[in-house]
């Protein structure tokens, strides 16, 4: 019964703002994050995964993704699963996983793939030098923008900075540990969500479960209040078992 009341929180679907695009791959691996968003709130958990994991094959550190991903995985009761890719998506937050970071790797990967093709027609031409490609100069140019990709200097993950991590994320990763029975770990990230939003009452409303699950009653009916306090429903099972620990300790007023 318990486990019901932070499903209200755990499977709700909160997609991510759209990214700007600047390569074909990224283009790819955002239409795969955007079908797997869509497969979700449509309630088909596996087809989201099937995008989910496509979009990571192109961009590993694709936050957007990792976060569904992990969504996905908790929709399907997969929760060792769900941890692995929110905590990944929590690191990509952190380390310059977002926007830029998910910019920066698919141009790379896409340098690489373009010095590949490039390599590849130059050997043709020269194989073949009776075509009207296989000249000097053409064989230049080939050589030149081989050189030019390969000399882009990439600048690699953003770490002198600490990124910040959406208090959705903090959410989720620890609405994921209280699954696989973490429950200081999911403590940890229902507080970093309320640090980063004091009025999240989804944070407050887990929080309180936490809290009256590790015998802290007082603690989770306060929680309680706040969660109320920032407009959020919190399911009255909780909030009945938390009056009746409160009852049972003698600290009802």
């Amino acid at each position: 019964m318990l486990e019901a009341i932070l499903a209200v929180v755990v499977l709700g679907v909160q997609a991510p703002a759209p990214r700007s695009t600047t390569s074909i791959d990224e283009q790819r691996a955002k239409q795969h994050d955007q079908a797997g968003w869509k497969a979700l709130e449509g309630g088909h958990a596996d087809k989201a995964m099937t995008e989910f994991q496509a979009a990571l094959q192109i961009n590993p550190q694709y936050a957007d993704a990792l976060h569904g991903l992990g969504k996905a995985s908790m929709a399907l009761q997969r929760y060792p699963e769900a941890v692995s890719a929110l905590e990944r998506c929590r690191e990509s937050y952190l380390h310059g996983g977002s926007a830029d970071a998910e910019r920066r790797l698919i141009e790379t990967n896409a340098r690489k793939e373009q010095v590949e093709k490039l390599k590849q027609e130059l050997q043709r031409a020269q194989q073949n030098p009776d075509q009207s490609s296989g000249t000097n100069n053409y064989y230049a140019n080939l050589r030149q923008q081989i050189h030019d990709l390969e000399s882009v200097r990439d600048p690699g993950p953003l770490v002198a900075e600490e990124g910040t991590v959406p208090p959705f994320i903090s959410l989720a990763l620890g609405s994921a540990y209280f699954r696989v029975d973490r429950m200081a770990d999911a403590e940890h990230m229902f507080r970093d969500a309320l640090k980063a939003d004091e009025k999240f009452g989804e944070a407050h409303s887990n929080l309180a479960l936490v809290c009256l699950l590790t015998g802290r009653a007082k603690e989770a009916d306060e929680h309680i209040r706040l969660a109320e306090e920032a407009r959020f429903t919190v399911n009255p099972e909780l909030k009945r078992r938390v009056h009746e620990a409160l009852g049972k300790s003698g600290m009802m007023d």
